[in-house]
C-alpha cells in the first residue's frame, strides 16, 4: 500500500476529494486532512511551511517512508513546498491550479473580491471568512521560482481548460520541475477535482499507478 495524501484548495474542505476517493483504485491508503490553519473552530493560523510540516508528519503517523501528494490550489502550494523541502519523502506529485509566484495585482484583486463575500455565504461552505483571507494573504507571498529544480518527485501539473488565471503558473511549474508533464482538464476551472472529477481522475489515477505498483 502506498500513502496518498489529498490536499484541498482554498475555500474547500477535505470532502472536496469525495469523487476521487470513491474512484480510487487498489493499492493506496488515502488521507485527506484539513490543511493546518484552515479548519473552522481551531485557533491556529495558516502558514505554508506550517501546513507542509503537518503533511510531512503524516509519514511517521502512517509508518511510511514515502508518499504521493495531490493538491489543488492552496493544497498544491503546500504539496509543492513539502516536495521541495523533503524531496526524498515524495515519490509522486500532482499539482492542480498551483502557483509559483502569484502576481501581486491578481492576488490583491482576489482578496478584494473575497472580502466582499458575506461571511455567512462562506460559512455555508464550511469556511471562516477571516481564516480564508489570512490563508489567501499567506499564499500571495510564496515564491518557488528559484527552487523548482529541487523537486525530485515524478510530477503531473494540471490546469482546468477554462482556468486562464492559473495557466501561466501551470506552464511555469511544468517548465521548472524536472520531467514534469502538463495536462489540461477539460470543462473545468480553478477547482478541477470537483468541477470535472471524471476527467481529473482519468489523468491522475494512471499517473499514480506507478506509485501503487511500487508499494
Amino acid at each position: 500500500m502506498r500513502l496518498l495524501v489529498l490536499l484541498h484548495g482554498l475555500g474547500q474542505s477535505p470532502q472536496a476529494w469525495q469523487d476521487q476517493v470513491t474512484a480510487m483504485p487498489a493499492g493506496f491508503e488515502a488521507v485527506a486532512p484539513w490543511l493546518k490553519g484552515t479548519r473552522p473552530g481551531r485557533a491556529e493560523q495558516f502558514s505554508v511551511t506550517g501546513a507542509s510540516d503537518d503533511v510531512l508528519a503524516l509519514l511517521n503517523q502512517h509508518g511510511a517512508e514515502q508518499m504521493s501528494l495531490v493538491g489543488v490550489s492552496l493544497g498544491a502550494v503546500v504539496a509543492l513546498d513539502a516536495a521541495i523541502r523533503a524531496p526524498e519523502t515524495v515519490s509522486h506529485l500532482v499539482l492542480a491550479a498551483g502557483q509559483v509566484n502569484p502576481p501581486k495585482s491578481v492576488m490583491r484583486m482576489q482578496r478584494l473580491v473575497f472580502s466582499l463575500v458575506p461571511a455567512k455565504r462562506l460559512a455555508a461552505m464550511g469556511v471562516e471568512k477571516q481564516r480564508f483571507l489570512q490563508a489567501l494573504d499567506e499564499a500571495a507571498r510564496v515564491d518557488f521560482r528559484s527552487r523548482l529544480g529541487e523537486v525530485t518527485a515524478k510530477t503531473l501539473v494540471l490546469v482546468g481548460a477554462n482556468d486562464k488565471a492559473n495557466l501561466t503558473a501551470a506552464r511555469d511549474l511544468a517548465a521548472g520541475i524536472p520531467g514534469a508533464r502538463l495536462e489540461f482538464v477539460p470543462d473545468a476551472g480553478a477547482q478541477p477535482n470537483v468541477e470535472n472529477p471524471e476527467a481529473f481522475n482519468a489523468l491522475v489515477w494512471p499517473f499514480l499507478a506507478g506509485a501503487a505498483a511500487e508499494g
